[in-house]
């Protein structure tokens, strides 16, 4: 079989074909171009990085924009690195490791610049303006949760380098932190005024992802198993009046799940078929296996990266955010851990795209992505 056009649970990156997506490409593209600085935010699993990445990123090249390489603001500094504000030097860092060695700055005097000096300094005075992406930028409020200090030092920072009007900045992160965001906003120009949500797939963007990527490589996904695979995606279990669930049809598919599902179908192809009909999708593409599978490597993957038992780990998806009728449940995130489970470990499952965190009340609320 030829190489799988499906990436499975990673994010696409820069040179991979996204499909399914045009629309909303279009859409965060003009955004940025005409007002600067842009928010992007969305539920966990809609695929942010993705679109980034994989879309936007050409398309910005294409316009003649500098685009430079992912920034993210959490990553850890070499020891020698004290008194430095960690969060700055961790963003030019995540650009300078990007760049050839010869041009690169020495950690000493990287650590002695501000981020407009920095800036400054590798602007491409050929090409029409530079692009800086914060990926997953809820780390600047997740770690270090009372680093108030620094994180404000931080935001004054970006705002200066970003009165530039030679500089656009899009800052990508998942909504339910978007509200811890505003004690900082005052220091960034337009305090991030323009905004685009990105939701999950809807039914016909799930068939375009489903069915491009194998005729990119020659394989005929035929429509009817391809519905059959995302209908089947979309199902929830919902709770009715007398207290009965029942099972319904969703409105969005959940890019992660989708690739995985993909994925795994793919694999499982006989080499020589150039078709999937709806006979492979029964055989070989069943979601809930795929999904389980997927469920049952990550949390053993969380569990070790974590320090805590796998066990309770099952336990807390069991007890916690699974009612007694197989509904999904809802727990509250505290300080430390919620549930019985340290938020580390939870960050962790939502990284993995089995956990989200949804704004309620005023409150974070820790529940599954899928019923599966």
């Amino acid at each position: 079989m030829k190489a799988n056009p499906y990436v499975g649970p990673r994010s696409f990156i820069t040179g991979e074909k996204l499909y399914g997506r045009d629309r909303e490409l279009r859409r965060l593209a003009n955004l940025l171009i005409a007002e600067r600085i842009v928010l992007l935010y969305s539920p966990s699993g809609a695929g942010k990085t993705s679109l980034v990445q994989a879309a936007l990123v050409p398309r910005l090249g294409e316009e003649g924009f500098q685009v430079l390489p992912p920034i993210r603001v959490g990553a850890e500094l070499p020891s020698e690195c004290v008194g430095v504000n960690r969060y700055i030097l961790s963003a030019m860092l995540s650009i300078e490791g990007r760049r050839p060695a010869k041009d690169q700055i020495p950690l000493a005097e990287l650590a002695g610049l501000s981020l407009d000096a920095y800036l400054e300094r590798i602007a491409d005075p050929a090409l029409d303006g530079c692009v800086l992406i914060f990926d997953q930028f809820e780390e600047i409020l997740s770690l270090v949760p009372n680093d108030r200090t620094a994180k404000e030092a931080f935001f004054v920072q970006v705002g200066v380098a970003l009165r530039s009007r030679a500089r656009w900045a899009l800052f990508s992160m998942r909504e339910d932190y978007i509200a811890q965001l505003d004690p900082f906003l005052r220091e960034i120009p337009t305090r991030l005024a323009n905004r685009m949500r990105l939701d999950l797939l809807d039914a016909d963007a799930a068939l375009t992802a489903v069915q491009k990527p194998a005729h990119a490589v020659g394989v005929t996904f035929v429509k009817e198993a391809a519905q059959q695979l995302i209908d089947d995606l979309r199902m929830v279990r919902i709770q009715l009046a007398d207290g009965s669930t029942q099972q319904e049809m969703g409105l969005y598919v959940e890019p992660v799940q989708l690739q995985v599902v993909c994925y795994r179908l793919w694999s499982g192809l006989p080499e020589h078929d150039v078709e999937i009909s709806v006979e492979d999708v029964a055989q070989i593409g069943d979601v809930t296996t795929a999904l389980r599978s997927y469920y049952a490597d990550r949390v053993a993957s969380v569990a070790q990266a974590a320090g805590v038992n796998e066990r309770l780990v099952r336990d807390w998806f069991d007890t916690q955010l699974i009612t007694a009728q197989g509904l999904r449940g809802q727990v509250l995130r505290e300080r430390g851990s919620s549930g019985g489970l340290l938020n580390s470990a939870i960050n962790a499952l939502i990284d993995s795209h089995l956990v989200r965190g949804e704004p309620l009340r005023g409150a974070i609320w820790y529940e599954l992505t899928h019923d599966r």
